[in-house]
């Protein structure tokens, strides 16, 4: 399509972010990037540039990654050809690290789309425009760094003065609007109190559960998650959080809070000893994982459940090491928890059929199948290394498929 003075048109797209979302807001920081935009793109009508009527805005949404629905609309119509300019007025409202800022602008390149910010570069094109871009860019994972960094600290300190800081109500509180400290709420707290006395009668907590559940009561909603059913554990949960006696819980113990407290010592008291009566072992201590290159469990903390997403654990018939992992059966399973029961049916699968499937799925993969250098540098070291892995070597290919899922502490990716 060309214009009247037989200049070919070009396609603009607006990109908007605000991080927060107010509803209250009559003009959205959105609508004044995307207005601000607007005008330069009317400014450069001499070059055939015209503005699409769709809108690619991120309203509430964090630019602390490029996973954003806006952003992957945008670059779908990028794919499509649809688009031949990106116009955004800061580069933080596109990304806010560098390594975000260098792949998207990479990509954009590919797609023989251009990118024009107006902050910074004031709308500047070409090779200058590039070399104050990344600096910028720079600045801004600096300066969100920097954010950060101030965030935890604050949070930290009102941890140790008793105060909340983030994070879920526990069932018996909401939050003050303006404070956002706890304050009782009265319905849930009788049902928390209940918990205490049942508790201190000897109750246990799978009975406490049922009957909890059959008079109706669920467990808290949060964010939109919660409204379960009570079981066993997460009813003693509740009656181990030391919320509920007034303190909160700070590095390995409790400080005293700024909130109220729900039960009184003495309930609390009883309520503790007779779990203790009830107890007929002492509590174990969780063993750490070991290292990759001592781990038999090649998939641990990698593989999730298809069903509900979450990290599968491991289980075996017997205690498994390096040298019999093959002959033990071991299994990955789906494993509920307080907050939410396992899968049902329940999902468990052998682990030497998961493993060799990821083993072959690797095996054939081709470099072009990775973006980034990393995954690509991985899979070049794997590949020499196929016919030398026997079965002494368990731990060197479990290492470095690990390694190549990019999950040192078990919960990045899925297999």
């Amino acid at each position: 399509m060309f214009t009247s003075r037989g200049q070919p048109v070009l396609h603009c797209a607006i990109y908007t972010r605000q991080s927060v979302a107010r509803g209250e807001q009559d003009l959205t920081s959105c609508e004044v990037q995307r207005e601000r935009c607007e005008d330069y793109v009317r400014a450069m009508q001499y070059e055939g540039w015209v503005t699409l009527d769709e809108h690619f805005d991120d309203l509430g949404v964090s630019g602390g990654n490029l996973e954003r629905p806006a952003l992957r609309r945008l670059l779908s119509w990028c794919v499509q050809g649809r688009v031949d300019v990106v116009v955004v007025t800061s580069i933080d409202r596109l990304a806010r690290k560098m390594s975000d800022w260098v792949r998207l602008n990479d990509w954009l390149k590919q797609a023989s789309v251009e990118l024009v910010i107006l902050q910074g570069a004031g709308g500047a094109r070409g090779p200058l425009a590039e070399l104050v871009n990344n600096v910028v860019a720079s600045l801004a994972e600096f300066e969100r760094d920097i954010i950060s960094e101030r965030l935890r600290e604050a949070k930290g300190r009102a941890r140790a003065h008793g105060r909340r800081a983030a994070g879920r109500v526990p069932l018996g509180y909401e939050a003050d609007p303006n404070t956002r400290q706890l304050v009782v709420d009265e319905d849930e707290a009788a049902l928390v109190r209940a918990f205490f006395e049942r508790c201190a009668a000897g109750e246990s907590g799978a009975s406490i559960a049922a009957w909890a559940n059959d008079a109706g009561h669920r467990t808290k909603v949060h964010g939109g998650k919660g409204g379960a059913m009570w079981t066993g554990r997460s009813v003693l949960q509740v009656v181990r959080n030391p919320i509920y006696l007034g303190r909160r819980a700070h590095g390995e113990g409790t400080v005293e809070g700024v909130h109220e407290a729900i039960v009184d010592e003495d309930l609390a008291r009883r309520a503790f000893s007779a779990l203790d009566a009830r107890r007929t072992r002492e509590p174990s201590p969780r063993s750490k994982a070991p290292p990759w290159d001592q781990d038999p469990w090649m998939l641990r903390g990698l593989l999730r459940c298809t069903g509900c997403g979450r990290v599968m654990t491991t289980t075996a018939s017997a205690a498994v090491t390096m040298e019999n992992a093959d002959e033990v059966p071991r299994y990955y399973r789906c494993r509920g928890d307080a907050a939410r029961p396992a899968c049902s049916p329940p999902v468990q699968v052998a682990a030497r059929h998961v493993e060799a499937r990821v083993l072959t799925v690797l095996r054939e993969a081709h470099i072009s199948w990775f973006r980034d250098d990393r995954s690509r540098g991985f899979l070049e070291a794997l590949a020499p290394a196929w016919t030398a892995w026997q079965r002494d070597d368990v731990g060197a290919r479990n290492a470095m498929v690990r390694g190549s899922c990019g999950a040192p502490s078990g919960t990045a990716s899925s297999a």
